[in-house]
């Protein structure tokens, strides 16, 4: 297995809590916008979430095998 530099699994893990907290945002204004019926919007923010939510799992598992 290839080891990551710590520096460089710090970044990620940055990235991957920064990611987390964008998805909790895109499914918080997607239930804002289901709630006054603005399912158009809800869609597109709760798909964006999705891909966004993919990225990180994809993130976490690479942090997971290259730490120490």
């Amino acid at each position: 297995m290839i080891k990551i530099e710590r520096e460089n699994t710090e970044v990620l893990l940055r990235i991957y809590l920064t990611i987390q907290q964008l998805v909790e945002e895109l499914y918080t204004q997607a239930d804002n916008a289901a709630a006054v019926r603005n399912y158009n919007d809800a869609s597109v923010l709760t798909g964006q979430a999705e891909v966004l939510y993919r990225v990180a799992e994809n993130l976490e598992t690479v942090i997971s095998e290259h730490e120490e």
